[in-house]
């Protein structure tokens, strides 16, 4: 209650022309009361409380702040429904309860940027339906990210959320002109020289934060590099090995507990990649190896996502209700190129534990 009163006390103290040592007086306290009560130190006792609102012209509510508390709460509850309605693959009630959530607390550009999010997680990928809701939902998306922009011009998360999305419309000129807009350095920054300063355990895990960001930057320029670069299915085995190895590498530096870091989700995309690239090139027990690996992650990831809390931990927009095993089976196990492995045990073992833990998320 104190931080909310404090904040309130004080302005409306300032509203009415009010000092410190006025207001001591009127309700036959010390001037060193007061004074802690602005501070959020402490606050009065509940018996001066209707007094106070009298004197400001307000409810005891307002005084404590009662419905600002109550909407963050609802606030919270938004994003918690919203979260795990994408986690579990539900995205078209996630955009219906963000719209609903906007349309009540239109001016909070948290609720907003979920919308968005959920907005783009069903547009998506390759199928009919995401080309069809990139038609409906592409000048929503743009109108709400501008406007994020524009009124968060220092946060540069919205900036390059709506660049990604002109990347995957199509449009370049709209792209280059927000990339242009972005910092340009990276060695200048605080992320790079913070540990200059910083000591003891804000030093730790202000480095262990730092080396997490720049792995996800290293993975992220890595994997572009893969989807774009002409390369043979050879060289891009040894690149998706090698971000393997960074991402593994990372994790002993910068987590406490690295069996609660390992990105299993991640793991099982670039095991399956491994084993499909493997099966161009025809070694089939490489395949089968990466095959297996991808299996014993998704089944991981299966069970992690099953734990998903209520406060939305384990949290990742899914834009299909399907869990990764069946993902996996259904779209990546159909593919020809695994025609030359089918026939083995192993392959077999694999497809039938994918399809036996293959359900909707929930």
């Amino acid at each position: 209650m104190s931080v909310y009163f404090s904040e309130k006390f004080k302005e409306l103290r300032k509203k009415y022309d009010l000092t410190q040592e006025q207001i001591a007086d009127i309700f036959h306290v010390s001037p060193q009361s007061v004074s802690r009560w602005e501070t959020g130190a402490n606050y009065p006792d509940v018996e001066i409380l209707p007094h106070i609102a009298i004197l400001f012209k307000v409810t005891v509510d307002e005084l404590l702040g009662t419905e600002k508390i109550l909407g963050e709460e609802k606030v919270r509850e938004y994003i918690r429904d919203i979260r795990n309605l994408l986690n579990s693959g539900k995205t078209y009630d996630a955009i219906d309860t963000a719209r609903k959530a906007v349309k009540e607390y239109p001016v909070h550009y948290g609720l907003q940027g979920h919308l968005v999010q959920a907005l783009t997680t069903a547009c998506s990928g390759d199928s009919p339906e995401a080309k069809e809701n990139t038609e409906k939902f592409k000048s929503e998306i743009i109108t709400i990210c501008e406007r994020l922009i524009n009124n968060n011009p220092e946060h540069a998360g919205h900036k390059v959320q709506l660049l990604e999305q002109y990347v995957k419309w199509g449009m370049k000129e709209e792209a280059k002109k927000i990339l242009e807009s972005l910092p340009s350095e990276i060695w200048y920054t605080q992320d790079a020289n913070a540990g200059l300063v910083l000591e003891g355990e804000e030093w730790r895990k202000n480095q262990q934060n730092r080396i997490v960001r720049a792995e996800y930057l290293l993975e992220y320029l890595i994997s572009g590099y893969l989807s774009k670069a002409d390369l043979d299915a050879m060289r891009k085995i040894e690149y998706r090995k090698a971000k393997m190895q960074i991402m593994q590498l990372i994790n002993t530096i910068a987590y406490d507990d690295v069996n609660d870091s390992v990105n299993h989700l991640e793991l099982a995309f670039d095991n399956i990649i491994l084993a499909e690239l493997y099966c161009e090139t025809g070694d089939a027990e490489n395949a089968l190896d990466f095959l297996e690996k991808a299996t014993q992650d998704s089944l991981h990831h299966a069970d992690q996502m099953d734990k998903t809390n209520a406060d939305g931990s384990n949290y990742m927009a899914w834009p299909t209700p399907r869990n990764l095993c069946w993902i996996l089976w259904e779209d990546h196990l159909a593919k020809p190129l695994f025609d030359i492995i089918r026939s083995n045990e192993r392959f077999a073992n694999c497809l039938e534990l994918l399809k036996s833990n293959s359900r909707e998320l929930k």
